[in-house]
């Protein structure tokens, strides 16, 4: 499985990225990769799969390591058992060793057709113990669009996926990808315990560099015609700001203007004249639409306020530092801005359509920071909480001025 982010067999795009998550899964510490949306984790987490990118940035080191890439889309129904028989169908797809090992093939038929439902659990678990006997290489499972199965199947799942972290500790390592950090997700005992694997371990993925987008728009431009030049790639990079899934669209609506563009002045004209349409690009438009509802109401509000001139010295600084984790806000020239003018376009279009966000009421202020779980009480950290008392902080938190019960 080869990622578009390779260039060549020892050259890939998000180096910095690489690198920090590998740092941590070659010490065998659990990483959670978060997100939005299309801002590229999948083809990352396939990065992180490929075997010739460990042994690139690891050397020899590198191939003691067996990365498993899961993508969790795959699983036949949203049950425990749909999640453990994808993680055996992996394995086994994997590797041609693994896949010819008689004790995972047993395992994995029993799997698929217990005679009891006690019997899904154990023979997934004698699954993966026959594949750690079968190998020498430290198993690395990679767990792509993770959200859904995390908030939805039995918890005792990752109760299970911890105890065998704990018990093969320098053996096997997890890395999960999803939009939100894992315990904004689902903070309860069983897989409070799985989110502990990732404590100081949460990698926020943000939209690319300039430099890796003047490497993508190169390689790109061997394939295509006409190439695109300098002036191009960063029309290109303010309005889509390193998004994957807007860079795509904007190239496949520039490169056709730029067919009949034989001069410099020609291009810039070509490329404003794209200007004017693009918000209301359907597509564009949608990965916009994805990114504001993965927004926070207190996140909302704040980039609001910033679009409209109003600053961010009355947004809770806890507020502006998630948004900059995750990209959404970016520095230039000691000022801040949203990352892509494409997103800002759509914030203000948004403001227009309905009515200025409203201040939250007078009173103490709780937030979350769903990265690393600390929470915030007027700006101020407040000291560790019980888990219960978390989710009740997170609880209200996500459900600002609405009446909730004790069922939520």
């Amino acid at each position: 499985m080869t990622s578009i982010l390779r260039l060549s067999p020892n050259m890939h795009l998000r180096a910095v990225d690489v690198r920090g998550v590998l740092a941590h899964l070659s010490e065998l510490r659990c990483v959670s990769v978060t997100g939005f949306s299309n801002v590229g984790k999948s083809e990352f987490l396939r990065l992180l799969a490929d075997p010739q990118v460990w042994t690139a940035e690891l050397g020899k080191r590198g191939a003691g390591f067996l990365p498993v890439y899961i993508d969790c889309n795959r699983m036949l129904e949203m049950t425990d058992q749909g999640f453990y028989e994808l993680i055996l169908r992996c394995l086994q797809e994997t590797d041609p060793d693994l896949a010819r090992n008689q004790e995972l093939t047993d395992a994995y038929e029993t799997l698929i057709a217990p005679r009891s439902e006690f019997q899904v659990p154990l023979s997934f678990n004698r699954g993966l113990d026959a594949v750690l006997h079968a190998t020498d290489r430290r198993l690395v499972l990679i767990l792509d669009e993770f959200d859904e199965p995390f908030q939805q199947i039995d918890s005792r799942v990752f109760l299970n996926l911890r105890a065998k972290k704990d018990r093969n500790w320098e053996r096997i390592v997890y890395v999960t990808a999803t939009v939100h950090a894992l315990t904004g997700l689902r903070n309860e005992e069983h897989t409070g315990e799985f989110c502990e694997l990732f404590v100081h371990h949460t990698w926020p993925l943000r939209p690319m560099t300039r430099e890796d987008v003047r490497r993508w728009a190169e390689m790109a431009g061997e394939r295509e015609s006409p190439r695109l030049d300098e002036e191009d790639v960063a029309w290109m990079m303010l309005w889509a700001g390193g998004h994957p899934g807007m860079l795509t669209r904007l190239r496949s609506l520039l490169l056709p203007a730029l067919e009949e563009a034989a001069s410099p002045q020609a291009r810039w004209s070509a490329r404003r004249r794209l200007e004017t349409s693009l918000i209301q690009d359907p597509v564009l438009q949608q990965e916009c639409e994805k990114i504001w509802r993965q927004c926070s109401e207190e996140e909302r509000i704040a980039l609001t306020a910033l679009l409209a001139g109003g600053g961010l010295h009355k947004v809770d600084e806890s507020v502006v530092q998630g948004l900059r984790r995750r990209g959404l806000l970016q520095e230039e020239n000691q000022d801040v801005r949203v990352f892509a003018r494409l997103f800002a376009e759509f914030i203000q279009e948004q403001a227009g359509e309905q009515p200025a966000p409203q201040p939250l009421p007078p009173g103490p202020r709780v937030y979350v920071d769903e990265e690393s779980g600390q929470v915030y009480l007027d700006g101020a950290p407040i000291p560790p909480l019980t888990r219960l008392e978390h989710r009740l902080m997170t609880l209200l938190a996500t459900h600002a001025g609405a009446i909730v019960d004790k069922y939520r």
